[in-house]
């Protein structure tokens, strides 16, 4: 049995209306609409649209599937000490994990009197690319508290820092009775 072969393509308003002075007319070499007949036109122009229309499901199917996965990969925490971690495509780097972490930090006084801020990762960074540490009265840089990073302490799931002159956290400025930090990498 022959069979009529779909392309997927969509012509609208052109389904053929078989008239009933119509002669039935089958496929066969010299018939009309491109030997087709006229009988099978309309078959054949729905069977495209339905071709079509698949297609156009098939993509949609498959569009919907990476973003349920994109979605599923942005994940987080939203607590006192959280975090945020969202796919994007750098343009250096490529396809990374965007990540966000903020937090309080805890503090205590080294032997040669740093005030040493430390501050624990909720999850750890494979590459820090900004870290900084704040107060409710603003961040601590060279306005209100000199901040070197100890780079020897530094790792991907704590940041140390030696503030210079200040030996406890109650003598920081602004009455300030807490330190946060936020970090940004990937």
């Amino acid at each position: 049995m022959a069979t009529l072969i779909d392309s997927a393509e969509f012509t609208s308003n052109e389904i053929y209306e078989i008239q009933a002075t119509d002669v039935v007319e089958g496929a066969a070499s010299g018939a009309s609409f491109g030997g087709i007949g006229l009988s099978n036109q309309p078959h054949q122009q729905l069977a495209n649209r339905t071709a079509f229309l698949k297609q156009r499901q098939d993509t949609n199917i498959t569009n919907i599937g990476v973003l349920l996965n994109f979605i599923a990969s942005q994940v987080g925490s939203l607590q006192p000490e959280g975090y945020l971690k969202i796919p994007i495509m750098d343009i250096n780097r490529g396809q990374v994990s965007g990540i966000v972490q903020w937090g309080l930090a805890t503090t205590s006084v080294s032997g040669s009197g740093f005030l040493v801020v430390t501050a624990a990762l909720p999850i750890t960074f494979p590459n820090v690319a900004l870290f900084g540490i704040g107060t409710a009265a603003g961040a601590l840089n060279a306005s209100h508290i000199p901040v070197q990073v100890n780079v020897a302490a530094l790792s991907v799931s704590s940041i140390v820092f030696h503030v210079a002159g200040q030996p406890n956290i109650s003598s920081l400025p602004y009455g300030i009775t807490g330190i946060y930090f936020l970090a940004i990498g990937f």
